[in-house]
């Protein structure tokens, strides 16, 4: 009877590390996980937010300068969003960067709106209809 209890406490032993083991693996990639989408949800903002400024720089310039001194005119913005171009590639999926790069060549409603979408389908993974005639007749010019 002693013998077949050691195998059985043995393998319960050894079955609970196991488990142990594989969910704290799963709770490190959970939080890994966590932080990337924390990550890309800052960085998306922020480069919506410099697009947007490109768009109407009257207004985006005002706005802008209270937390970025350091962009002083149009061609600052476009700089820093051509860095965010290129930072992307280390956490952006592939539609993002690609919607980015067309921005960054024509700069428009519709390309907005475009990197918007992907940036959004990234984030949450759902599709969208948005289309640009929604956002017709916002203050938001070229």
């Amino acid at each position: 009877m002693n013998e077949s209890i050691i195998p059985v406490l043995t393998a319960l032993g050894f079955g609970g590390i196991i488990g142990a083991y594989f969910q704290s693996l799963f709770q490190q990639r959970g939080q890994l996980k966590e932080k990337e989408h924390e990550l890309k949800s800052k960085r998306y903002k922020t480069i919506l937010i410099l697009m947007l400024t490109k768009l109407d720089p009257e207004n985006g310039l005002k706005k802008i300068a209270e937390f970025r001194d350091d962009l002083k005119n149009i061609s600052d913005v476009e700089k820093e969003i051509e860095t965010e171009l290129m930072n992307s590639i280390l956490f952006a999926n592939d539609d993002v960067i690609k919607s980015l790069s067309a921005f960054c060549r024509d700069s428009s409603n519709a390309n907005y709106i475009g990197t918007a979408v992907a940036m959004r389908k990234d984030l949450w993974g759902r599709k969208t209809r948005i289309e640009e005639d929604w956002l017709t007749g916002l203050h938001i010019s070229k």
